[in-house]
C-alpha cells in the first residue's frame, strides 16, 4: 500500500511546529524585569545540603541583587555560585545558586525580601519573592532515639575527710618548700651587699671606655658621664644633673681649671658638633684618669691597729 504524500508532509510540519514550540526562546518580561526563587526540596535532615535557585530575567545592561540568605544559626550557607547568560537578544538571564544547610530541626523561614534590578538609566524595580520555609529534621532514626541511654545521676563528690586530708597535706609540702628555700638564701637575705667604692666603679668605666673605638661625640658622651658620676658618688655634688657653668662653681679648686678645660672640649663635641681628633680625646681621657686617681678616698684605718698604737704609747 502507498502512502499519501501529502499527509506525510503534513505531519512532517506539525513535527517541526511542535519542536519550534518547545524551544520557544524567553522573551523579556513585561517591566524589563522577573524574578523567581526555587528550592531543590523543602525537608533535609541535620547537616545535609540543599540548592536554593534565584533565576531573573532583565534587560541588557541592568543588574540583579537578590536577597541575603542565611542567619548563621539556623540556616547556614555552605557556598554561593551566580551565572549570567543571554537566552535571547534583548534578554539577560542572571542565575545565582546557593547551597544551604542547617545543624538545628525545626522549619525555617528562608527569605521574605524581594529581588532588585537596577537599570542602566539608574531606575530600580523589585519583584517580590514568595516566603520559603524550610523543614529541618534529626537525621537520628526512631530506632537510634530509642537506643540512647538515659542520663546518669550525679557523681557522689569525695568526703570531706578525704578533702581536709589532702589540703593538710598540701599545706605541709608548701611549707616545706618554703623552708628549704629560706635556709638557702639566708645568707644572701641578711648579708648586705659590699659597697664599691667610686673610684673602682669610675676606673672599671674607664678601663671600659679604652677598648671601644673612640668618636669624637659618643666618646665624650660617655668620658663627661663617668666623670660627673664619681664627682656625684666621690664628692656628693649633684653633678648629672648640672649645667657646666654650675657644676664648675662645685669643683675642688686644685683641679678647677684642668676639669673646666675638659667640661668646655665636651659640650663643644656634643652640642655643637665640633672635631676631636685623637690626641685631643687621649688628653680628656688623661685629665679624667688623673683626677680619679689624685682624689681617691684614702681607707679608714682600722680600730684595731687604732688600738694597738694606743696600747704601745
Amino acid at each position: 500500500m502507498k502512502l499519501d504524500t501529502g499527509y506525510l508532509k503534513l505531519g512532517l510540519c506539525g513535527l517541526a511546529l511542535a519542536m519550534l514550540s518547545g524551544c520557544e526562546k524567553p522573551a523579556l518580561p513585561e517591566g524589563g524585569f522577573a524574578a523567581k526563587a526555587e528550592l531543590s526540596e523543602q525537608t533535609l535532615k541535620i547537616g545535609d545540603v540543599i540548592t536554593l535557585t534565584f533565576t531573573a530575567l532583565h534587560a541588557p545592561g541592568s543588574t540583579v541583587k537578590f536577597p541575603d540568605i542565611g542567619n548563621r544559626k539556623e540556616v547556614v550557607v555552605r557556598g554561593r555560585s551566580v551565572d549570567t547568560s543571554v537566552p535571547a537578544e534583548g534578554v539577560v538571564k542572571t542565575e545565582q545558586i546557593v547551597q544551604l544547610s542547617s545543624l538545628r530541626t525545626g522549619n525555617w523561614l528562608i527569605t521574605t525580601n524581594a529581588a532588585v534590578c537596577t537599570f542602566s538609566d539608574g531606575r530600580q524595580a523589585a519583584q517580590a519573592l514568595p516566603p520559603l520555609t524550610l523543614r529541618v529534621e534529626s537525621s537520628l532514626t526512631g530506632d537510634d532515639a530509642n537506643s540512647l541511654s538515659n542520663i546518669k545521676g550525679p557523681l557522689h563528690p569525695l568526703s570531706r575527710k578525704i578533702w581536709m586530708s589532702v589540703l593538710i597535706a598540701l599545706l605541709a609540702l608548701l611549707a616545706g618548700l618554703a623552708t628549704r628555700l629560706f635556709m638557702k638564701r639566708r645568707t644572701s637575705i641578711f648579708e648586705p651587699e659590699p659597697i664599691i667604692p667610686p673610684h673602682i666603679r669610675a676606673r672599671e668605666a674607664l678601663a671600659a671606655l679604652r677598648t671601644k673605638e673612640w668618636v669624637p661625640e659618643p666618646f665624650f658622651v660617655d668620658l663627661s658621664l663617668i666623670l660627673r658620676t664619681y664627682l656625684e658618688d666621690r664628692f656628693d655634688l649633684n653633678a648629672p644633673e648640672s649645667t657646666t657653668e654650675e657644676l664648675s662653681r662645685k669643683l675642688p679648686h686644685e683641679h678647677k681649671k684642668a676639669l673646666g678645660t675638659f667640661f668646655e672640649q665636651s659640650d663643644l663635641v656634643k652640642f655643637a658638633r665640633a672635631d676631636a681628633q685623637r690626641d685631643v680625646m687621649q688628653t680628656a681621657f688623661s685629665t679624667v684618669e688623673e683626677f680619679v686617681n689624685q682624689t681617691t678616698e684614702k681607707p679608714e684605718p682600722q680600730k684595731s691597729a687604732e688600738n694597738a698604737t694606743e696600747s704601745s704609747s
